[in-house]
């Protein structure tokens, strides 16, 4: 915790005083003519190359499940094109799954968190704001009691204010990514909630690891599933895939291989998305393997950013 914290502990008091008081106000969602997208900013999201992925997908409508959630971009682009008769969304993130529940369940109770998060971060100057993130980030649900909203308001807030939107999380599970000084961070949002809100009605939402897609997919009769899994590094420190306070690891992506074939076995269609290195190639040989190109953009060095291959696996053909 920086000094400036703990020497002052009033922003802390006023973490719980906004957020004690904000099941008070009424935060109506508004009507969403907007087009379904992640309401979080996510490592590896797929938005950008959803023109490139779109080709890939099969046709019709279909019951499609996605077990590495994340900001979930594919999904939203299916829903907002009236693909889907079904969804299961799992990942094995206990924020991420719990702000998806509470998106789809509870919004006006999390958009009147928000607005408590909103009113208080942007009535500071910068240097209280950052007073403010680290008090929000230092009171871990694992050491305050909590309810799903607040710890849903809390990660949308810290997603939103936190330094390149990046969601990283320590061995522990705690949130360390540092403060991100923006002007205007947009912290409510309340129209992109509406509108994901409206997209995850009636979706199945659990946390659940990718070992368990086989059965879940049998069970729910899913027809198509998109993979999109902590890809594996290029190099020993190419690749950020600390999603969930641990690594996916090479042994990891062979066990998803073998999920993969017996999706495949079960006459299961699915697209996987991962890096394009040898190791990745051997893994899913005999599938049809692709290329797309993608803007790499979490580097710290800005030589090191730029457009690079990943690979798209298919066990199917349009």
């Amino acid at each position: 915790m920086p000094a400036a914290v703990r020497t002052r502990p009033i922003h802390r008091a006023l973490v719980d005083k906004h957020l004690g008081g904000a099941p008070h106000l009424r935060v109506v969602p508004q009507p969403h003519p907007q087009r379904p997208a992640p309401f979080l900013k996510w490592v590896g999201g797929k938005g950008k190359l959803l023109p490139a992925l779109r080709p890939l997908m099969p046709t019709g409508k279909f019951r499609y499940a996605e077990p590495f959630l994340g900001g979930g971009a594919v999904f939203f682009d299916l829903s907002a094109d009236e693909r889907l008769e079904h969804a299961l969304l799992c990942d094995v993130g206990r924020d991420l799954v719990g702000a998806c529940r509470v998106v789809r369940d509870a919004l006006p109770e999390l958009l009147a968190q928000l607005q408590a998060h909103e009113t208080q971060y942007l009535s500071e100057n910068e240097e209280n704001r950052a007073l403010y993130f680290y008090a929000v980030r230092n009171r871990h649900p694992g050491d305050f009691a909590m309810d799903d909203v607040e710890r849903a308001a809390r990660m949308l807030f810290l997603n939103r204010t936190c330094f390149n939107g990046l969601w990283r999380e320590n061995r522990s599970g705690r949130f360390n990514a540092p403060h991100g000084r923006y002007a205007n961070p947009g912290i409510l949002q309340s129209d992109k909630l509406s509108a994901a809100s409206a997209a995850l009605q009636g979706v199945d939402i659990r946390q659940a690891d990718f070992r368990a897609l086989p059965e879940l997919v049998q069970d729910q009769r899913i027809g198509f599933v998109y993979l999109d899994p902590p890809y594996h590094p290029l190099s020993a420190t190419s690749s950020f895939n600390a999603y969930s306070g641990g690594q996916f690891s090479g042994k990891a992506q062979g066990e998803l291989a073998d999920v993969c074939r017996r999706l495949d076995r079960q006459g299961v269609r699915f697209l996987l998305s991962n890096s394009d290195c040898g190791y990745v190639r051997d893994l899913y040989r005999g599938f049809e393997i692709g290329t797309i190109r993608a803007a790499r953009s979490i580097n710290c060095k800005g030589e090191s950013r730029g457009d690079i291959d990943e690979v798209v696996v298919r066990n199917y053909a349009n």
